[in-house]
């Protein structure tokens, strides 16, 4: 099937649309609930105000992205109460991100590396890092 600069609202379901392509559509207010979206690719897309609940994102990459505003909440390797169901616990990796101002409030950061990070003014419950390491330097230069 193919729609050409036609307006439309489509209802799809219990079909299979592998392989189908989308190139400039407008699809504001759309909707996808139960859906397998494994290897989806999304480019030049604008997804302000995207809201993803329930979802299984092992691998996702984003590359590129502005994400002023972004509030990431019950985020982890999956849920324990479902034994039966398999998790990738490969670790999370952030390269060349801008995180400043950032807060991260109640969350697991147990042997996380920085590493080649500007730390400026990165506090840990009210503890200034950046001094707590220079100060840790004089007193390891003595």
């Amino acid at each position: 099937m193919k729609l050409e600069n036609e307006k439309d609202v489509l209802t799809v379901i219990n079909a299979d649309v592998t392989a189908s392509s989308f190139k400039n559509v407008r699809a504001e207010q759309f909707t996808l609930n139960c859906c397998n979206l494994s290897g989806m690719n999304m480019n030049d897309v604008n997804l302000t105000g995207l809201h993803i609940s329930d979802a299984n994102l092992s691998e996702l990459v984003i590359d590129g992205a502005q994400w002023g505003g972004a509030h990431f909440q019950h985020i982890g390797f999956g849920n324990p109460s479902q034994p039966d169901v398999e998790f990738n616990r490969t670790p999370v990796k952030f390269t060349d991100c801008n995180l400043q101002q950032g807060v991260f409030n109640n969350c697991n950061l147990s042997n996380v590396k920085l590493e080649n990070c500007d730390i400026s003014g990165l506090t840990i419950n009210g503890v200034n890092i950046e001094s707590l390491i220079k100060q840790f330097e004089s007193m390891e230069q003595k």
